[in-house]
């Protein structure tokens, strides 16, 4: 088993405080449910994790999943990798801390 190097932890870090600090606000609480189990099952900046078991771990509904992971999508702060379903398996996400507009925003010069 490989271990984790020291130098992922920081950028682990710098991720979550950056969701945190600029769009968890702007989250119904299913949407950031939902975005923290992704970013938490996320290895090698994929996360392959079945909406059954993210609708299991955040007790909500699978439907309430669907709709979240849908929303994530608009809003850019989630990218479906790969569609699961039945008898294909877990649907794997790419989780994004930031939207397109939300870093360039602040990106902006005051």
């Amino acid at each position: 088993m490989k271990t984790k190097s020291l130098r992922d932890t920081p950028d682990r870090f710098r991720v979550l405080n950056a969701f945190v600090d600029f769009t968890a606000s702007e989250l119904r609480r299913s949407e950031l449910l939902v975005w923290m189990t992704l970013y938490r099952d996320t290895r090698n900046q994929v996360a392959s994790t079945a909406q059954r078991d993210i609708a299991r771990r955040c007790s909500v509904s699978r439907k309430t999943v669907e709709r979240s992971v849908k929303s994530l999508v608009e809003r850019g702060l989630l990218r479906v990798v790969r569609q699961g379903g039945f008898r294909k398996g877990s649907s794997s996400y790419q989780v994004i801390p930031l939207s397109r507009e939300r870093y360039e925003e602040l990106q902006r010069p005051k």
